[in-house]
């Protein structure tokens, strides 16, 4: 190979190693740039997360989380801008449930009303049929006047039972965020068919 040919050679192998580095070069000024424009669309995501999370608060009535200083970066910054990314996500599902439970009762929030409803008349009902039997062991209706305290406190605990019942329903069952169109449900049917068959039950008693 003559010296020509071998300086030819020479100025290929250079022009194959700067195309190479220019390549290399190129593919990380597109990386970086990535890099930074999911660093800024995350920074307007978490901003507007923020600002969300402050007016439900406001809404419901309650102090704002505190804001926590982020941890140092260090390391791979792909690695740190995906787990920044997972965390986001997942604080976004967190906020999609607050709002739920904000417009929930906050005793038993997850249950139906009915169900929330019908537990509470029917402890105060299971109450009031305690209270019942308690009397009618009690007293013994041998004359007028001992029938008349049975009578009254037979018809009365069941009433008592389904006001309280009533008035429970309307403080534990009152989510922090009102919707001023919707009316608080109470079941009012079935809170008296709870506490009314106690009714049943200790005049059953009674006559037995």
């Amino acid at each position: 190979m003559s010296a020509f040919d071998d300086y030819l050679a020479q100025l290929r192998r250079l022009d194959e190693a700067r195309r190479g580095a220019d390549e290399a070069a190129a593919r990380s000024a597109s990386v970086t740039e990535s890099l930074g424009q999911r660093t800024e669309r995350l920074a307007e995501q978490a901003a507007s997360q923020r600002a969300a999370v402050d007016e439900l608060a406001r809404a419901a009535r309650t102090e704002p989380p505190p804001r926590v200083a982020g941890a140092p970066l260090g390391g791979d910054p792909a690695v740190e801008i995906d787990a920044a990314e997972a965390d986001l996500q997942t604080a976004a599902t967190e906020l999609e449930d607050a709002r739920f439970l904000a417009h929930r009762p906050p005793w038993l929030p997850r249950w139906r009303t009915d169900e929330r409803n019908g537990l509470v008349y029917g402890l105060f009902a299971l109450a009031s049929l305690l209270v019942q039997l308690l009397v009618l062991r009690l007293v013994k209706a041998d004359d007028l006047m001992g029938a008349i305290v049975l009578a009254a406190v037979v018809v009365a605990c069941p009433l008592l039972a389904f006001a309280l019942a009533w008035l429970t329903i309307g403080v534990t069952s009152r989510p922090r965020i009102t919707d001023e169109e919707k009316k608080l449900e109470r079941n009012f049917r079935l809170g008296l068919v709870l506490c009314g068959s106690t009714l049943i039950v200790s005049c059953f008693g009674f006559f037995s």
